[in-house]
């Protein structure tokens, strides 16, 4: 058995002052790590840095202790693009003209129809002491360094390009050069309950998996997920005892389960819809539409999903959903009688089998003491009635909104399963 010493370990520095000051949101890391990670790729840590020499040449001798470093960023043709340079004044060599990377550039501006410019005739000039990586997707040269046991990997930092040549070249020669242990993971949904709950359900369980195996607790609106993952030599052995493990897991918590493999609510909800042939259809205030969207998202959708009503207004809610005027003034607009009556007149008006309804307080203002910010009605018309139930969910209005659509959603599932 490899001790964690014996895996494939890399570290992403990502370099751009537009990521520091929040400018630009850095998704290179996030997708760089899990492409790493699932094909066996250890990575033990992400490095963000502006583009300062200094401050790139401390991080490439941050990571001469992993074996791959992965950058991204700073490969441009403006002054501001300094990587190249820095990485001459890391490796200890010079700038030098490439013909592969001049012709790359040449094609690139040929193909948009442009005229290229002495600034970007510069991005062929690449460090003596890299091998050249062709980059199809863009005019910046993609570089891999070997310095000791490690090797430094260069790419650009718009997504697309990276995201392709990573894939397409940078990978397999990754995995042709290194010899990794098999990765995997296995992802349980839950709902309806919160991580310290499930932990004291599967403590034993936890307690007693195999050493390399590890399992990860990761909370979000509504919902918690369980990753088991793990690494070993023998892969079939490693995919073996992971689904046995899960196996074990099921029964432990399985009426808070919805669904594995990062599948989401909305996702199993239409699938279950579509086995039965049936439809739905939401009523949406506190929501604004939310609902419609995290379903719409979902190819195939329009199978049982007919559509939305965004009664945000009380006027919408009384004139298009039906919702009785005096009930409004009696109970308030977030309330049960409303929202029941929202979830039936959107079922009876777009004429579904299935309905789903929600009304409150998003926040951060509006509450009362009565009705704080965060409360939020929900319902769940079906053929046989109506279901609801009240949440407060806090006072952060997109916590509250994703709270009502994950549960209101749930909601809808339990029902689903009620009729199988």
């Amino acid at each position: 058995m490899k001790t964690d010493n014996d895996f494939v370990k890399a570290k992403i520095i990502s370099i751009g002052d537009e990521l520091l000051i929040g400018q630009v949101v850095n998704t290179n890391a996030s997708w760089l790590g899990n492409k790493l990670t699932t094909n066996g790729i250890q990575v033990i840590s992400t490095l963000t840095v502006g583009d300062g020499e200094k401050d790139i040449m401390d991080a490439l001798e941050a990571c001469s202790d992993v074996d791959i470093v992965a950058i991204t960023g700073g490969l441009g043709p403006t002054a501001d693009d300094i990587t190249k340079p820095t990485m001459c004044k890391f490796f200890n060599t010079e700038l030098v003209f490439c013909q592969d990377a001049y012709d790359n550039v040449m094609s690139i501006f040929k193909l948009r129809g442009y005229q290229m410019s002495k600034r970007n005739e510069g991005q062929a000039y690449i460090p003596k002491a890299c091998k050249y990586i062709p980059n199809r997707y863009g005019t910046a040269p993609c570089m891999w360094f070997e310095k000791g046991k490690t090797v430094y990997v260069s790419m650009p930092g718009v997504p697309f390009e990276m995201k392709n040549v990573f894939e397409k070249e940078i990978l397999p020669m990754l995995l042709g050069h290194f010899k990794v242990t098999p990765y995997l993971s296995r992802v349980v949904m839950t709902t309806g309950v919160g991580e310290s709950f499930l932990a004291d359900k599967i403590k034993d369980w936890e307690e007693n998996l195999p050493e390399f195996l590890s399992l990860a607790y990761l909370p979000q609106y509504g919902l918690v997920r369980l990753r088991l993952d793990g690494r070993h030599p023998d892969r079939e052995f490693l995919e073996k005892t992971l689904d046995d493990e899960i196996n074990k897991l099921i029964p432990l918590i399985g009426d808070h389960i919805f669904g594995f493999d990062e599948m989401s609510i909305a996702e199993v909800v239409l699938d279950i819809l579509k086995s039965k042939g049936k439809t739905v259809a939401s009523a949406e205030s506190c929501t604004g539409g939310t609902i419609a969207k995290v379903i719409t998202a979902i190819p195939g959708s329009s199978a049982a999903f007919k559509g939305t009503v965004v009664s945000y207004a009380t006027e919408v809610k009384e004139k298009v959903l039906g919702v009785s005027h005096l009930d409004i003034e009696k109970y308030t607009v977030v309330s049960r009688q409303v929202v029941e009556q929202m979830a039936v007149g959107v079922r009876n008006l777009l004429e579904t089998d299935y309905a789903v309804a929600t009304t409150g307080i998003a926040g951060p203002d509006g509450g009362t003491e009565q009705t704080p910010v965060g409360t939020v009605w929900m319902a769940v018309a079906t053929p046989d009635g109506v279901v609801s139930k009240v949440g407060n969910f806090g006072k952060d209005r997109g916590n509250n909104i994703e709270r009502a659509t994950n549960t209101v959603l749930e909601m809808l599932r339990q029902e689903l399963k009620k009729s199988c």
